[in-house]
């Protein structure tokens, strides 16, 4: 019986090693852990399609920024109408349509553009999450 005392000390003291790292907790501290950033929005690599170029338009608003000076916000109406309201100029409305890669618009005579304009399309890229670009033009979700 003696004997077999040595092999069971080795037993008892490995158990309760094991329980003693087992027990303790290990504390994460806030302050000094790296922080963890979320990488930034990708950009779709290529041409949009139309039906991309639709979902993103139909049925929303946006704050337009065009040639540089010219702001205002649009709405891109699901039948292919478009409204929208210049800054210091007044509202007008279009017509607007989607192809794979581009944003096609119209506008309708107005005070401000006493004859319109003919359908011209435009390349249509995201530019970042929520902001679009056509043309000459800069598109913001609102």
């Amino acid at each position: 019986m003696f004997s077999r005392l040595p092999a069971l000390a080795g037993v008892i003291v490995a158990a309760a090693v094991l329980a003693a790292c087992s027990s303790h907790s290990a504390r994460i501290d806030d302050a000094t852990s790296p922080a963890v950033t979320e990488p930034p929005p990708t950009v779709p690599a290529g041409p949009l399609k139309a039906g991309d170029i639709m979902r993103i338009l139909s049925g929303n608003s946006f704050r337009y920024t065009r040639d540089g000076n010219r702001t205002g916000t649009t709405t891109f109406n699901s039948d292919g109408t478009f409204s929208y309201q210049e800054d210091g100029k007044g509202e007008g409305t279009g017509i607007w349509q989607a192809s794979d890669g581009s944003l096609c618009e119209a506008f309708n005579p107005t005070s401000f553009l006493p004859r319109g304009t003919r359908t011209e399309c435009s390349p249509f890229k995201q530019t970042a999450q929520g902001s679009y670009s056509a043309g000459g033009a800069l598109f913001e979700a609102m």
